[in-house]
């Protein structure tokens, strides 16, 4: 009966364990058949609908989750759990870009490469954008004109060729911001080109959770005032929970297609993983010892508490990541984990883990240092100490902005790379392994979150007080029947 029960209890999982090593077998099977392009998109598409369900769940649970969590907590509270929060998220991408580069400087993976088994492809067009421009566009999210366009669009900086008007850096559908700066321009083979800040597809979440932040602190001073509208937030936050619960249930399904459709996706599989063997390898070894070392023995020293009960509490959301390759969109199931599994405060994990989805990115930034190393060591070009000072600074500013959605961390790589000199058409080589290792990158990034969340829990270990008095002083259903039976007589 106990082995029943267990079972039952972990039913979820086990589909999920199922779904991803039946995603992998028949992917790698059905290779051997040479399936066409059409019928690789219908493989893909119950996974790709999986991706596009989670990533409906996420504005909603965003803003009920930072709103419903900061009201909940006092205003000296709430600022000491930003700061800590902030601070810790920053610590520990400077230590993953530390780790990448003693890696990437020892085992010195890019002496390994055969030039003529990948080709390097020239991108041409326009100049990648810079660390200044990355940094201005950081800023310009953080505060958007309309957070109504925040919640479909994103600011970022592309180069026009003077006179014509014309990107070709960005091929997307793109609308110009009002605030235009053509003040520095770069001058290339191809003619002159000016800077532009445009708006493109995507949710700018760092700029919305910079609003609700604000939006939740002063709704958590207005006191009763403000209990009404908490009251509506936390409804709306328990109504997108149970809308994810049912959703996990079809997770099995999703992943297992998600994962076949990448794998057959991907083209001479065998011969890109020999020529870039040691690459991944590095790769995989530095995010190993920070998820695995590093962030355990810094929660081991800050708590005192076993680290590794953390890794056991959130599988689910760690086979989630994997197939879908995004920590913003595996947020509801973090969340759940977080919660459910390892028992942290509900004022913690709203707040905390929506904005470790967007800022803190480990793994990012160490495959962002060790993939620009590796293409200096390609080409044979040395970095001196002043530029690696430079591509570390880059990698953390870049890691912090970059997007939580799958193939972000390689348009924030053409900026690093460019930022040393760097060969930015070199990128090519690595677009092969990149739907692996942004995976690999995606489980280090959301298993950094649940450590940051269990350090704030251990730091504030106490019931949120706004909470207590929402339910006091808002009367129950049993209690608005009373009142109205009591009425009627």
């Amino acid at each position: 009966m106990k082995a029943l029960a267990c079972l039952r209890r972990h039913a979820l999982l086990l589909a999920t364990l199922v779904s991803v090593v039946l995603g992998f077998t028949i992917g790698l099977l059905c290779r051997q058949l040479n399936p066409s392009p059409d019928v690789v998109i219908l493989i893909s598409f119950p996974g790709e609908m999986f991706l596009r369900m989670l990533k409906m769940m996420i504005l909603p649970l965003v803003v009920s989750s930072i709103i419903t969590g900061l009201a909940n907590l006092n205003s000296k509270s709430a600022g000491k759990i930003g700061l800590y929060t902030i601070v810790y998220y920053i610590g520990t991408t400077v230590l993953a870009t530390i780790i990448g580069l003693i890696l990437v400087l020892t085992i010195r993976p890019g002496h390994f490469y055969n030039n003529n088994v990948v080709d390097v492809r020239s991108s041409g067009g326009a100049p990648s954008a810079s660390a200044r421009d990355v940094f201005l566009d950081l800023v310009r999210n953080v505060f958007p004109e309309n957070v109504v366009q925040a919640s479909f669009q994103t600011s970022g900086t592309v180069y026009v060729q003077k006179h014509t008007g014309v990107s070709l850096q960005d091929n997307s559908t793109a609308t110009h911001n009002s605030s235009l700066n053509e003040t520095s321009s770069i001058q290339t083979s191809e003619g002159i080109w000016a800077p532009k800040s445009v708006y493109r597809s995507g949710m700018n979440t760092i700029g919305i959770i910079c609003y609700f932040v604000f939006f939740g602190v002063i709704l958590g001073r207005l006191g009763k005032k403000g209990k009404v509208v908490l009251r509506f937030f936390t409804v709306v936050n328990d109504i997108t929970i149970r809308m994810v619960l049912i959703l996990l249930w079809y997770s099995p399904i999703g992943i297992m297609f998600l994962i076949m459709g990448n794998i057959l996706s991907v083209k001479n599989l065998t011969a890109t993983a020999k020529q870039l063997a040691i690459y991944i390898v590095t790769t995989l070894t530095g995010l190993g010892i920070h998820v695995l070392i590093v962030l355990p023995l810094l929660q081991l020293a800050l708590t005192r508490k076993n680290p590794y009960k953390i890794v056991k509490g959130i599988p689910q959301a760690v086979l989630t990541v994997l197939a879908t390759a995004s920590s913003s969109a595996t947020l509801p199931i973090t969340i759940r984990c977080c919660e459910e599994n390892l028992k942290i405060n509900t004022a913690i994990t709203r707040f905390v883990l929506p904005i470790g989805a967007t800022i803190n990115m480990d793994g990012t930034a160490i495959f962002q240092v060790i993939s620009a190393v590796y293409i200096a060591q390609i080409r044979r070009i040395p970095l001196h100490f002043i530029e690696i000072i430079v591509l570390s600074l880059c990698t953390v500013l870049g890691s912090v902005g970059v997007a939580g959605v799958p193939n972000s961390a390689i348009m924030v790589l053409m900026v690093i790379l460019s930022s040393v000199g760097l060969p930015v058409e070199d990128i090519s080589i690595l677009l092969a392994v990149d739907w692996f290792l942004a995976r690999m990158q995606g489980m280090v990034n959301i298993t950094g979150d649940c450590f940051a969340a269990s350090m704030l829990d251990h730091f504030f270990p106490y019931t949120p007080v706004g909470q207590t008095d929402v339910d006091d002083s808002m009367p129950s259903e049993d209690e608005e029947e009373t009142v109205k039976a009591d009425t009627d007589v």
